[in-house]
């Protein structure tokens, strides 16, 4: 974080390509996306392709689920959330047609990233879709018009990084209309957490907000 390093063009995304946003925590992130401009660093709209992502991280969620956890299905059944019980048995459920298509799905996914950090040093997203929500809530349901299929749903714009395997981290940046925090998530090529940390550090700096939480 130290390096100095700093990157020469980066990358903004509303979404990905992949999903909803609350067009509140979109305006705030972008505006904190464009002060790179100040550090004299080139930002452009785009992203890569991860199209694959909803389908691909469902099947590997699941086949994980149910992996670590059906002993603590059969087991106790009854003291599990019922979204984790859901995502459990729909892991037990899947083909192995279905898991080598999730397989080929994310490597597809991490080859067109990597020639997507042949252009830009990082890309930048909202870290999450909406900012903070009442804690009565188990999850997102909607987001801007958008109503989710499934309780992991509003989680794409972090599960199609992790999908690739890319390094990232999340600051403050900025705050909505009400006064709650909004988060901007820096990804980095994969393999190269150093510079996601150094250009996390020279943002931080540009929008000096610690005197304002």
């Amino acid at each position: 974080a130290r390096s100095g390093w700093k990157p020469r063009k980066v990358a903004f995304s509303r979404n990905l390509g992949i999903t909803p946003v609350d067009p509140e925590v979109a305006k705030v992130v972008e505006a904190a996306a464009r002060r790179f401009e100040d550090a004299g660093v080139i930002v452009e709209e785009a992203h890569p392709d991860l199209s694959e992502a909803h389908e691909c991280f469902q099947v590997q969620r699941a086949l994980a689920f149910a992996t670590g956890m059906k002993p603590l299905l059969d087991a106790h059944r009854d003291k599990l959330k019922p979204e984790v019980i859901w995502n459990i048995e729909k892991g037990l459920a899947l083909t192995a047609d279905d898991v080598v298509k999730a397989d080929h799905q994310r490597a597809a996914m991490f080859q067109r990233t990597l020639a997507f950090f042949d252009d830009y040093d990082l890309l930048l997203t909202p870290a999450t879709i909406v900012s903070p929500y009442p804690v009565e809530q188990r999850y997102v349901e909607q987001c801007d018009g958008h109503t989710f299929d499934t309780y992991i749903d509003w989680l794409a714009i972090v599960y199609a990084i992790t999908n690739v395997c890319a390094p990232a981290l999340s600051i403050p940046a900025g705050f909505t209309a009400e006064d709650l925090p909004v988060g901007i998530q820096i990804i980095g090529r994969p393999n190269c957490d150093g510079q996601v940390l150094a250009g996390g550090k020279l943002l931080e700096s540009v929008l000096n907000l610690s005197g304002m939480v």
